[in-house]
């Protein structure tokens, strides 16, 4: 009995992430996800309180998902410079193996969702990074500058072109992924 509640939690969870991948929050009504989920709309309030409580899961399964991700390919008996390549090397590749993921979570962030959070400081699973980038700057090999600027010039290239890939426009194989990650790193080291 508890695989079957697990199975169409993850259903639901799933076809969530796809429609609003596909169609946004707004565009995206429970009857079209338990549609999708193959249950009925009322199994979705079993298992989530709301919409809201549904995307918020979300997020934290995905995000969560991109900073193990994160965890695990850094080293710390790595130079800055090599966990940096390693790391976005790894993303960027997780990025394009996960498309409906990523395009959920850009939506989240640029949506009320992401921007409370954002506001309220609570995104606790930017802390590695963080750490990251701090170990980078102590060590001189980072730019000092704010958290999200160098978040930003680390992942915004590879957002940019991540989506790109998956629209057709670009192929990012191993050579090119090296190449935007390395030119990345130019951004924000010293």
């Amino acid at each position: 009995m508890e695989k079957q509640q697990t199975d169409k939690r993850a259903a639901i969870m799933q076809a969530a992430m796809e429609l609003i991948a596909e169609q946004g929050f707004h565009g995206t009504p429970t009857s079209q996800i338990a549609q999708r989920a193959g249950i009925g709309v009322g199994t979705i309030y079993r298992y989530f309180k709301d919409k809201d409580a549904l995307i918020e899961v979300i997020h934290e399964n995905v995000h969560g998902t991109f900073i193990s991700t994160f965890t695990e390919s850094y080293d710390p008996q790595l130079p800055v410079r090599e966990n940096y390549l390693r790391i976005f090397s790894t993303l960027t590749r997780l990025f394009i193996a996960n498309p409906y993921e990523i395009k959920f979570i850009e939506q989240f962030y640029n949506s009320p969702y992401g921007i409370a959070k954002k506001r309220a400081d609570e995104i606790e699973c930017d802390k590695p990074l963080f750490a990251f980038f701090g170990q980078g700057i102590q060590q001189q090999v980072v730019k000092d500058l704010p958290f999200e600027i160098l978040l930003g010039l680390s992942l915004g290239p590879v957002l940019f072109l991540v989506r790109d890939h998956q629209n057709g426009f670009v192929n990012l194989n191993d050579q090119l992924i090296a190449d935007i990650v390395s030119a990345s790193w130019d951004a924000v080291k010293r």
